[in-house]
């Protein structure tokens, strides 16, 4: 493998180790670079990388507004490598940076002294990078329209504009217990990289009076989670919640895992509920998938669903087969539609997988599961 990075950074000093750093892995043969944002659009073309690695402050243009333009124009596998924490972000911006490969926040302090540190982490969301190029758009067009209009009009194009914050926060909505009968029944997804686009191409066609509840963990911070959250809310007929912990389980309702706390059901009096939990990674993850399905398994035995998607490692596989050895169906989503090939393929290597489907392909099943609990309940 011989992979090629462009790395866009103003400071000369953090160019010189990140490149050094990169360059240490025998699978990275080069590394180009740009000085500011402008010169960033400029190699793109000419350099052709595998792999961006993008500062968020830069001079001429910034960060925000090459990732967003070549969001666009030109998709290209990138990690943002800033200093800025993604909670002093603004709500669009998280929502945009949700299309990199991956955020690092730079270390604080003498950078001589604290860059090793994350070096193997840079060098392993760089290798994994630049496996899921192919599985962006073609690049037919590129970006040679666009540079018929000058940099400056780009700039103004792409520019996201900050909206102020509200100074009140809007309380959180809790929906009331339903009264009657209820089907414990569940479906539960797990996904990392490449999962928000791919959660949002299910979620989007399920329609509003679907009757089993979704408990989905995808691997995201805090910061980005919330944002994720009201962007599946925004494509998806059913709601779309972050839970908050002792929240009862309803028909009808998809729970997105918060982020860096683990996501369980737990149930009590016959009624399922959520826990969240703090505590140490699992498969190196928090939240993670294995937690959330584990939990399930035990709960909902054989009326359970779950499905694993597009990932980096191996979260998931181990309760993927859990929940297919207690009875329940199993989906893993197959190499041809995945972002990265590596927690659905662990999971087929275990014999966890039922079937083995692209992801337009899952959102039937889901229906069928759905139809085939739907007023069959085993206490009232």
């Amino acid at each position: 493998m011989s992979i090629k990075v462009l790395l866009a950074e103003d400071s000369s000093y953090q160019r010189k180790l990140i490149t050094d750093m990169l360059l240490s892995s025998k699978e990275i043969s080069k590394v180009e670079v740009a000085k500011n944002g402008k010169e960033a659009i400029k190699k793109i073309e000419s350099v052709n990388p595998d792999v961006l690695i993008l500062d968020l402050i830069m001079p001429k243009i910034d960060g925000i507004t090459v990732f967003k333009f070549l969001s666009e124009h030109y998709p290209i596998p990138t990690i943002i490598f800033t200093a800025k924490s993604p909670e002093t972000l603004d709500d669009s911006v998280q929502a945009l940076l949700l299309g990199a490969f991956d955020f690092i926040v730079k270390p604080k302090g003498l950078w001589k002294e604290e860059l090793p540190k994350l070096k193997e982490k840079l060098i392993f969301s760089t290798l994994y990078a630049s496996k899921i190029k192919k599985t962006y758009e073609k690049r037919n067009l590129l970006i040679k329209k666009s540079f018929e209009k000058p940099l400056n009009l780009i700039t103004e194009q792409y520019q996201i504009i900050k909206k102020p914050k509200p100074k009140i926060e809007k309380a959180l909505k809790i929906t009331p217990l339903l009264e009657g009968k209820l089907t414990p029944n569940a479906i539960v997804i797990g996904t990392s990289t490449g999962g928000p686009r791919t959660l949002k191409t299910i979620l989007k066609d399920i329609p509003k009076d679907f009757s089993s509840p979704i408990l989905m963990v995808q691997h995201l911070d805090e910061f980005f989670m919330k944002e994720f959250s009201k962007s599946l809310n925004q494509v998806s007929k059913i709601e779309v919640k972050i839970p908050v912990n002792g929240e009862k389980i309803l028909p009808g309702i998809a729970y997105l895992s918060p982020g860096e706390k683990h996501m369980e059901v737990a149930q009590r009096n016959k009624i399922q509920y959520i826990k969240i939990l703090d505590g140490e990674p699992v498969n190196f993850c928090k939240p993670s998938v294995d937690v959330l399905f584990l939990s399930a398994a035990k709960v909902y035995k054989d009326r359970i669903l779950g499905i694993l998607l597009t990932g980096l490692g191996q979260d998931g596989a181990a309760g993927l087969e859990a929940i297919k050895k207690g009875g329940g169906q199993t989906i893993a989503e197959s190499e041809q539609t995945c972002v990265v090939y590596g927690m659905p393929k662990a999971a087929v290597k275990r014999g966890a997988a039922n079937l083995i489907l692209p992801n337009y392909q899952i959102k039937e099943h889901m229906l069928k599961f759905a139809r085939k609990n739907k007023g069959n309940p085993i206490y009232s």
